[in-house]
């Protein structure tokens, strides 16, 4: 008899879409809060059922994907801090609206 699957398949990603499924790892919420409570069971059944929805990647692969997204995520922070900025700044140098009126 092998023993099953009950791997923790999270990827370090941890980010929830709105139905409430992890982004990285396709577990809902709860499993995600309570694996380590969960029975080996339920766990095999959660792994097989990922499986099902197609999670065959290699774990390495899932994790360099997952590293590369939140280096992305942290550079679209950055840039979107530095647009603000540069935006507060053109709108101090932007003449008022009644002076390009009179031009």
């Amino acid at each position: 008899m092998s023993t099953p699957d009950t791997r923790n398949p999270c990827i370090k990603v941890c980010r929830f879409d709105s139905a409430g499924t992890c982004l990285g790892c396709l577990r809902t919420r709860s499993e995600v809060k309570h694996w380590k409570r969960l029975s080996d069971d339920t766990k095999a059944a959660i792994v097989g059922r990922l499986r099902a929805l197609g999670l065959e990647e290699p774990r390495a692969d899932r994790k360099k994907t997952a590293k590369r997204l939140k280096k992305l995520d942290r550079k679209i922070r950055k840039l979107e801090a530095k647009l603000g900025t540069l935006r507060a700044e053109r709108a101090d140098l932007a003449p008022p609206p009644a002076l390009d009126a009179a031009d």
